[in-house]
């Protein structure tokens, strides 16, 4: 097993995007993932569109995803401009976020996905999804799965499971720099030798809800011996 990406969500406007730059040269496996949802905006864990614009500004070329979340994903599916998405070359589709997967025709979802083939969308994905979800991508490449059953919420599963067949599969739910080395052991046993995936993580590295520069490079430090560094893992600029 091989992480493409160790994913690290939830960094906002009181995070200094300069500390970010100084992590991922260290670390050049890091993906930042940002939240998006309009409404909130400016609050812990929710950058403000300044904020994401001088990120992508002074980061070009840091990998990077956006997570849409509520009337975020909800506009996209529903086929309105997401200005924020601009650059971004991965988008999270946060379905259980704010219930907007119960908001949301997956039918549209996967027809606005397929219109945007130079994106890789990022689907939240548990198995009771299998027979729902999945048949609407099936001939839609540009997408990945998320076994995600903490929804940001910092649970992690008794086991993980094994990726699904033909698809890009990534780890999250619960994952922290107490347990990142235990847990990369148990999805290595579910996962080929030769498997490329990524983890993502939020709530674990934040400390009195706060993003926590430390904790973050704990759990590099303690993921980089998985770390991909074939020419597959060349960094892609988020920025357009």
């Amino acid at each position: 097993m091989r992480l493409k990406y160790c994913a690290i969500t939830g960094a906002d406007d009181n995070v200094a995007i300069n500390d970010l730059a100084a992590i991922e040269k260290e670390f050049p496996f890091v993906e930042w993932a940002i939240l998006w949802m309009p409404e909130k905006a400016g609050t812990q864990r929710f950058p403000t569109a300044q904020w994401i614009a001088d990120f992508k500004q002074q980061c070009p070329d840091s990998h990077a995803s956006l997570h849409l979340c509520g009337s975020a994903l909800v506009d996209f599916a529903e086929g309105r401009k997401v200005d924020a998405m601009a650059g971004f070359k991965r988008i999270q589709l946060n379905l259980k976020f704010d219930n907007a997967g119960e908001r949301i025709d997956l039918q549209e979802l996967a027809a606005q996905v397929k219109a945007h083939p130079n994106v890789e969308f990022i689907l939240q994905y548990t198995e009771d999804k299998k027979d729902t979800l999945l048949p609407l991508f099936k001939d839609i490449p540009n997408h990945a799965l998320l076994f995600d059953a903490s929804a940001g919420t910092g649970i992690s599963p008794d086991k993980w499971s094994a990726p699904v067949e033909g698809h890009f599969c990534g780890y999250a739910g619960g994952l922290g720099p107490e347990n990142i080395a235990e847990n990369l052991k148990m999805i290595a046993a579910v996962t080929p030798a030769d498997y490329l995936t990524w983890i993502d993580m939020e709530s674990k590295v934040r400390t009195d809800d706060q993003f926590d520069l430390t904790k973050v490079r704990q759990v590099l430090e303690k993921a980089k011996k998985y770390a991909d560094t074939s020419l597959k893992n060349l960094k892609t600029s988020p920025a357009s």
